[in-house]
């Protein structure tokens, strides 16, 4: 059995709920949560909506999606620069 380690966690935690990194969070949690609402209004509604009103969710989505995986790459870069500028 190895040892386990719980220091890095709580490190990370704590750099993960600083002001600047947890409005990051919650904006890519919003952006997330747009896209899986726009995508349930697509299924849902599949055939009420015409064609041009379901391509245009299906646009709005895919921005949606893109946006959710900047910001989350921008969080992860910030967490691990920060955490790793602290550790060396």
């Amino acid at each position: 059995m190895g040892m386990i380690e719980i220091g890095p966690r709580d490190e990370l935690k704590r750099i993960y709920n600083k002001p600047a990194n947890r409005k990051l969070k919650y904006c890519a949690v919003a952006a997330i949560s747009i896209t899986t609402i726009l995508l349930l209004v697509c299924l849902i509604w599949m055939d009420c909506l015409s064609v041009t009103s379901i391509l245009l969710l299906r646009g709005f989505t895919g921005l949606f999606a893109i946006i959710f995986v900047v910001l989350y790459s921008v969080l992860l870069y910030r967490v691990n620069r920060e955490y790793i500028k602290g550790k060396y």
